[in-house]
């Protein structure tokens, strides 16, 4: 079975016309899948589908047939007891709006485990409710984590929920800062995941964890990415094999995982490049697999 190999769409790519451009290149590019986060365009509105946006959309990705996969708006936040309700409504369009337009699996987010009981008791029943929901619609649902929370609670949650079609999506970038900001590794921390690994966000870094991520979240996020990118700091999306995540050591303890892996980086900033990204991650994953040289 050949790696399916997939890229990120831009937020910025809220232009139809952008869309389409990117898509082109992607196809250009080898690319076999796309990852699109739900919130760039007004597809849901006050948690209730925008009819016109969702049938332009699946119109949009019936020209380009890719395997797609899908990423949940990023406002959604299911340890939010005040406003759970529409924090429910959005996470049920969002798979509503996956299961008609064939874009599986959906990611969401780990985020931070609180000290809320009550919060992380309801977190852990939602994610039960929307598994069985996206169940009915053939959606897988994966849950990523992040830079700032272990590993291991991500897996905690796989396990409680206990619902075949809920996993985990490892985030390649998101787990080498975390391993030097928390002092574990990496490697060993990938280990721990394959089990429960469905899906794979491949961006790279310099393992350089920027502390204003927990400390001072607004400055974090109005530091320039340029110079973000300029001095390593934090979360950069660099493409793989373009920072100093050791991939090749990582795809060989892959063995017959079948998930999708998505390059997840600023692809505008890396426009050139895409063909060299897709072949080097495929070489890579096949490589891993002991394929490379056999005609595969």
């Amino acid at each position: 079975m050949n790696p399916i190999i997939g890229i990120n769409l831009p937020n910025s790519s809220y232009d139809p016309a952008a869309a389409r451009r990117y898509l082109g290149i992607f196809r250009e590019n080898g690319f076999d899948a796309v990852e699109i986060c739900l919130d760039t365009w007004p597809l849901i509105i006050d948690g209730e589908i925008c009819e016109p946006w969702v049938g332009y959309l699946e119109s949009l990705v019936k020209e380009f047939p890719f395997r797609y996969s899908a990423h949940i708006g990023r406002g959604l936040d299911l340890r939010d007891l005040k406003n759970k309700e529409k924090h429910r409504a959005v996470l049920k369009a969002s798979i509503d709006i996956c299961a008609r337009l064939g874009f599986s699996p959906l990611v969401l987010h780990y985020e931070v485990k609180g000290r809320d009981q009550e919060a992380e008791k309801y977190f852990i029943e939602a994610h039960k409710e929307a598994a069985e929901y996206a169940e009915q619609k053939s959606v897988l649902i994966v849950v990523e984590n992040i830079e700032v929370e272990l590993i291991e609670p991500v897996i905690e949650l796989v396990t409680a929920v206990d619902a075949k079609n809920l996993r985990m999506a490892f985030d390649t970038g998101h787990a080498f800062l975390a391993s030097y900001y928390f002092k574990f590794d990496f490697m060993d921390a990938f280990r721990k995941t394959l089990p429960y690994l469905a899906h794979l966000h491949l961006s790279d870094n310099t393992g350089i964890f920027e502390e204003l991520r927990i400390y001072d979240r607004p400055k974090y996020d109005s530091l320039p990415m340029g110079y973000r990118i300029e001095y390593g700091r934090g979360d950069i999306h660099l493409p793989p094999y373009f920072g100093k995540i050791p991939y090749d050591e990582l795809f060989s303890l892959l063995g017959d995982y079948k998930g999708m892996f998505i390059c997840e980086y600023y692809v505008e900033r890396f426009l050139p490049f895409g063909e060299t990204v897709q072949r080097r991650v495929r070489e890579g994953v096949l490589k891993g697999r002991g394929e490379m040289g056999h005609g595969t």
